[in-house]
């Protein structure tokens, strides 16, 4: 592998942190729209990680993991736009209040990401 140069690098580092900045803020909006909507974040949450699984695996199926593509799109907005995190909170509410969904819905979560990511691999 040849390595890259120093200004192809910050090249790299200020793309990923532009598609994450986007992505960020488009979860943020799937969140408030989910608030409104359903009177809960949850679908937001689950919504903005099928959409980050299928954006990264479309991403990689066009950039095959690399170049400025691959940055901006795979690993800053994809990666911003899912949050594993407040997924991880919102089972732990789950649980708390003795929802069958404790296990449901991270199954779910999963099941349908990779299957919306393999959908654009090749």
């Amino acid at each position: 592998m040849v390595p890259e140069s120093p200004a192809t690098a910050l090249m790299t580092i200020l793309l990923v942190a532009a598609g994450a900045a986007l992505g960020g803020m488009t979860r943020f909006w799937f969140g408030a729209v989910s608030s409104r909507v359903a009177c809960s974040a949850l679908p937001g949450t689950f919504f903005a990680n099928v959409v980050a699984c299928g954006i990264a695996g479309l991403a990689w199926s066009t950039w095959d993991g690399g170049g400025f593509g691959w940055a901006v799109l795979g690993a800053g907005y994809a990666g911003a736009l899912s949050t594993w995190s407040t997924l991880a909170r919102e089972i732990g509410e789950l649980y708390r209040t003795r929802s069958w969904w404790t296990v449901g819905y991270p199954v779910l979560t999963v099941v349908t990401g990779a299957a919306t990511a393999s959908l654009f691999l090749s």
